[in-house]
């Protein structure tokens, strides 16, 4: 899992000094304190606080006057640098939230990659072929959709063995029972007796069984 990446204490200060420009606590032409007590108040060393300073002077949110200090001198400005940074830190945060979607899916794919390796010795042939996997979803206007494995009788129509299934909520269920419900979307992981399994399979999820009289 990546590490998370932690916003440096110099930014905060400057976040913080401008939130209280804009809500008034340090008006137009305040004299803000000296570095050294404002690192005390924050906690840091009156290097940390320079570097917040010199951020915010390179917005115009302040300006500094040698030898006297540092003065407040636009809060519209202020306002400014508040949306530059609740803009990045959005982004951030979709970045995040996509890189932590991208490790569950690797995850959820290791997860499914893992089931099919381990059921593999479940299954006994009188071959030496290789047992073939097969996936298949179930279509969105599918005749099964609500109803269980047990329900449709799954196995007696396809003659496929059901491995695994694979929800739309990215969760694999291994050796799934009679009264498991299907629904469309649903990834079908399976295997077959012979090469036209999956077109057996993929037909009964379609159109369902064709009545012989028919």
């Amino acid at each position: 899992m990546a590490k998370e990446r932690s916003t440096p204490r110099y930014i905060k200060i400057a976040q913080d000094v401008c939130g209280k420009i804009l809500t008034g606590e340090y008006p137009e032409g305040t004299l803000l304190k000296g570095r050294s007590i404002l690192g005390a108040s924050y906690g840091v060393s009156p290097e940390t606080v320079r570097k917040a300073l010199n951020i915010l002077e390179k917005e115009k949110v302040v300006s500094s006057k040698r030898g006297v200090g540092v003065f407040v001198d636009s809060v519209l400005h202020a306002q400014e640098f508040a949306n530059k940074w609740k803009a990045e830190t959005q982004i951030k945060d979709k970045y995040a939230n996509l890189e932590k979607l991208l490790n569950e899916q690797r995850e959820i794919e290791a997860k499914v990659a893992a089931a099919i390796d381990d059921m593999k010795d479940s299954f006994t042939y009188q071959t030496t072929e290789a047992i073939k996997f097969s996936q298949v979803e179930i279509p969105a206007n599918s005749w099964i959709n609500g109803k269980t494995v047990g329900d449709v009788y799954f196995y007696n129509y396809t003659e496929a063995t059901i491995v695994a299934i694979v929800g739309n909520d990215n969760i694999a269920q291994q050796s799934v029972g009679p009264d498991f419900v299907l629904h469309a979307g649903d990834k079908i992981i399976f295997v077959g007796k012979d090469n036209l399994t999956y077109d057996r399979v993929l037909s009964f999820l379609t159109y369902g069984v064709i009545n012989q009289g028919e």
